[in-house]
């Protein structure tokens, strides 16, 4: 006869209804201190967690008997195993009971039910979440070919939820400027409909491969239907961004119900009120990531945050997203850094006091959850009580301490509001420090939390058990004086309560009056009719202490739910004066200054530097940095042509101006004696070398294809960072490329865009000449004894070298190929061939040749006939060297070679 599967049990009939209403989710089923997993969850999530894969099933081993895989995890660090999952890409379902066990009795099992979804983009609990780190799930509405699109954002971690829409161009199914704010906020989960998906799949694959795209109901875009209607969002909106709006509040009402009671307001924003950052300039620059190990060192980022709280930190990340375009508002947040940057003493206090505000958007999302704990609603009662000393560190008088002995804040540094009649609530209600309570628990079980003198019928109930307690304290000394067993102990079980705890060789001695409760191997448990009617009022007594204090700090944490907004608002003002005065501290501790921006299209700086780099030279106590100006206006030196030798510094040039405009536009002083900024509206970079193979795009290709989206969307207020285009093909390829390039951004009327441009193509400083508005410079550099000397100087005109073969010796070249590459660029450099037209390069070291003549090294071909010969000489004596063009000349040469050719193939 067959084996009854474990399946059939009740418990894992239960755990299979749960289940069947979460098909697509990991079910993490709450028994007792754990969460087990059965099943197909069992054996996925096994491997991915590094936990044991077992089975519950004592009867496995028997034939016809249907085993249960089974792993879990204990709730107290439950956690960081869920947080795991959904960053691999799954949705995990939490499932608690939802009863006490005493009121199933024994007799049934206990209730349970999925209290929240975790999913990717929503973390149920945001603790040991970095701090400034956006956690974002996105939901992206496509229109036809052509037609705006909606975007909608929402950090459930903070509490932070916005909305825009993107114009589209005709023939683009998903607009590009959607996508670069795609990779601009780099989601973790984004939600889009059927029909959406696969164009959204096949763009998002290469872009953003850790992302998770999830289907949701087409019905959950309608306002409409929006489970609730936060501030800031229109119910009647048709719009693709209201729609996505709705999406997200609908996702997160089907998967924490619970948030919907304290769900944030809607901000609306246009992504043309501020800088467009694409993924190539975040990564040329290393704004957030470094391009060694994609790490936070070196980064601009790690050198502004020097913040005193996450809120801070997440503050200077977003201004850094996001630089301004509003003259206005940048110098609003200029005022709020001027105010702070020279008073240090005033400023050191004031980070002092935001040091004790701990991370109040992502504690206020623990403390309003329907499992919050004791220690959640005290951690976020240090931090609002903190909030007056901010606010006085702030405040203005006639003391030299004073922020602005003046008088007057600017608006950004926004005043903190005090929560007076919360923090006292909190202090009133809560010990000073409440316990640890492990995920669900809520409490039970757990006394204490609540303050003495809070409520009188608790502190009645306390009174009760206290003195039962003190009875039963007494109770083993004087059990052991009547009875005479010195060995009398009194014990507690949860379960079976108090005993009278005797060994097997004394039970000779128990009185008559002993009841025995409970029989183990050694020794025998026994109650007395006594100690059994204390038991019952201490246990009773402290059964409802437990539920009464449960029941107030469910009060308590409503009143957190009524207050989110006026929290929300208290910790976007301590975000705003945390990143204002973390920039002052940078600018005081660099030296660095406060810039002009203005509505201009030039870019004046005096004695620039490289933000990061000088910081890291500075650190390793080396040399200094050596700063340089720099000069470009739309309608005069519009385009820079930089030259010099490779190491001598025109990467960091590059970089440097780059990041000074960044700096300038999202309020922070610039590293440089002096700045004055034309608002620009978007920074281009074209640095470095990279494929992608894995599209079967080479390195010329990807160059390619970033200097034509370069070139198609550049305004006249943008900023162009070109270095070496054209090197990843031929010289005469490269070279031809980039010449045209400069042509096409010199030439192109509406066009204009300040441009930095580095090149080893000496050939290209000939533009000058016949371009107005292209300027040359170069990066000095000397030889001495062989060596090459960077003195990291720009200065006006182009170089005549690269000096390429120095700074190989510098890296190490052996001897012998270094001095063989100095024999092949003298060869090169004098044109010198062999008997049979050929370069000596391409000759053996110390093979002998005879002196050729100039027009077949030119043409690199063997000697042609007389006839061809002479009357490529009859064109050459008449070309004027002085009124060609590097590309004219180019022309030619290939002209004549065809010519030659062709004469030699009749």
């Amino acid at each position: 006869m067959k084996a009854t599967s474990a399946r059939d049990t009740p418990m894992m009939r239960q755990f299979l209804a749960i289940k069947a209403d979460y098909p697509d989710a990991v079910l993490c089923y709450r028994m007792g201190d754990f969460y087990e997993l059965f099943l197909d969850d069992a054996v996925l999530v096994a491997p991915l967690l590094d936990i044991t894969l077992t089975s519950r099933d004592k009867n496995k081993d028997k034939e016809g008997y249907e085993a249960v895989p089974m792993c879990g995890f204990p709730v107290h660090s439950a956690e960081g195993y869920i947080k795991r999952l959904a960053e691999f890409g799954h949705r995990v379902a939490i499932c608690e009971q939802v009863e006490d066990p005493k009121e199933a009795g024994g007799k049934r099992l206990v209730k349970r039910g999925v209290v929240e979804v975790v999913t990717p983009g929503l973390v149920g609990d945001p603790s040991g979440l970095d701090g400034a780190q956006e956690v974002a799930v996105m939901s992206v509405v496509l229109g036809r070919p052509g037609e705006p699109a909606g975007l909608a954002i929402l950090d459930a971690s903070t509490g932070d939820f916005r909305a825009t829409r993107v114009d589209g161009k005709p023939g683009d199914s998903v607009p590009e400027l959607l996508l670069d704010e795609l990779r601009r906020v780099s989601p973790r989960e984004i939600l889009c409909v059927a029909e959406d998906r696969e164009q959204l799949a096949a763009r998002l694959q290469s872009l953003l491969p850790k992302a998770v795209l999830t289907r949701v109901p087409a019905v959950s875009f309608d306002p409409s239907l929006a489970p609730v209607q936060p501030a800031g969002f229109d119910a009647s909106g048709t719009g693709p961004d209201h729609r996505a709006a709705a999406s997200l509040i609908s996702y997160l009402g089907v998967n924490q119900p619970s948030a919907l009671d304290h769900f944030p307001g809607l901000r609306n924003y246009r992504l043309g009120d501020t800088m467009v950052l694409d993924e190539s300039t975040r990564t040329h620059l290393e704004l957030f990531e470094n391009n060694i190990d994609h790490g936070r060192d070196g980064t601009l980022v790690e050198l502004l945050d020097a913040s005193s709280t996450a809120l801070g930190a997440r503050r200077i990340a977003h201004w850094l997203r996001y630089p301004l375009l509003d003259p206005a508002e940048i110098r609003g947040r200029q005022d709020g850094v001027a105010a702070l940057v020279e008073r240090d003493r005033p400023r050191a206090r004031l980070r002092l006091a935001l040091r004790e505000v701990r991370d109040l958007e992502r504690i206020l999302t623990r403390a309003a959850r329907p499992t919050a704990t004791p220690r959640e609603l005290g951690v976020l009662r240090g931090s609002i009580r903190a909030l007056p000393e901010v606010r006085a560190s702030l405040g203005t008088g006639s003391g030299s301490e004073d922020l602005l002995p003046s008088g007057g804040l600017p608006a950004a540094l926004l005043l903190p509001e005090p929560l007076p009649e919360l923090t006292a609530l909190l202090e009133d209600a809560l010990i000073d420090d409440p316990p640890v309570i492990a995920r669900g628990s809520r409490g039970a079980g757990v006394t204490g939390y609540i303050r003495e003198g809070y409520r009188p019928e608790l502190d009645l109930l306390r009174e009760s058990a206290g003195k039962g307690r003190e009875w039963i304290a007494g109770l083993e000394a004087s059990e052991r004086e009547r009875t005479g067993i010195a060995t009398l102990k009194v014990k507690f079980h949860p379960v079976h309560g108090y005993s009278l705890e005797v060994s097997k060789a004394q039970s000779s001695k128990v009185p008559d009056d002993y009841e025995r409760k409970q029989t183990l191997a050694n020794v025998e448990r026994y109650t007395t009719p006594a100690l059994a009617e204390v038991q019952g009022k201490v246990m009773g007594a402290n059964e409802r202490a437990a539920i009464l204090e449960r029941e107030i700090l469910e009060s308590l944490r409503l009143e957190v739910v009524a207050q989110a907004d006026h929290i929300r608002a208290a910790a976007n003002a301590v975000s705003v004066v945390d990143a204002l005065a973390s920039l002052a501290e940078v600018a005081r501790r660099h030296g660095w200054v406060r810039p002009e921006v203005h509505e201009g299209e030039t870019v004046e700086i005096r004695a620039g530097r490289h933000p990061v780099v000088e910081s890291i030279l500075n650190d390793a106590h080396a040399e200094g940095f050596v700063p340089n100006d720099t000069s470009l206006d739309s309608a005069d030196a519009q385009i820079l042509l930089l030259t010099g030798p490779n190491m001598s510094g025109k990467s960091t040039y590059l970089r440097q101006v780059a990041l000074i405009v960044l700096l300038a536009q999202m309020g922070s002083w610039v590293p440089a004696e002096s700045a004055c900024i034309g608002v620009v509206d978007r920074i281009f970079t074209r640095v470095g070398a990279s494929d992608r193979l894995a599209r079967g795009e080479s390195t010329f290709m990807v160059e390619m294809r970033e200097t034509a989206e370069i070139l198609r969307a550049a305004t006249p207020s943008s900023l162009l960072i070109l270095d070496e285009i054209g090197r990843g093909t031929s010289t005469f390829d490269g070279l031809s490329i980039a010449w045209a390039v400069l042509e096409h951004l010199h030439d192109t009327p509406g066009l204009r865009a300040r441009t930095l441009f580095a090149t080893h193509y000496h050939e290209l400083t000939d533009l000058a000449r016949t371009r107005t508005r292209v300027r040359n410079g170069h990066f000095e550099a000397r030889e001495w004894n062989e060596e090459i000397v960077f003195l990291r100087r720009l200065v006006t005109g182009g170089a005549s070298r690269s000096y390429g073969i120095a700074v190989a010796q510098l890296a190490g070249l052996p001897r012998p190929v270094v001095e063989r590459a100095r024999q092949i660029l003298k060869n090169l450099e004098g044109g010198e061939l062999d008997p049979e037209g050929l370069p000596r390069l391409a000759k053996e070291a110390g093979a002998a040749t005879e002196e050729p003549g100039q027009l077949a090294f030119a043409l690199g071909a063997p000697a042609p006939r007389p006839a061809e010969e002479e009357e490529v000489l009859s064109a050459l004596r008449e070309l004027d060297p002085n009124a060609t063009t590097p590309l004219d000349a180019l022309l030619l040469v290939t002209t004549l070679r065809d010519r030659l050719t062709k004469g030699n193939n009749s």
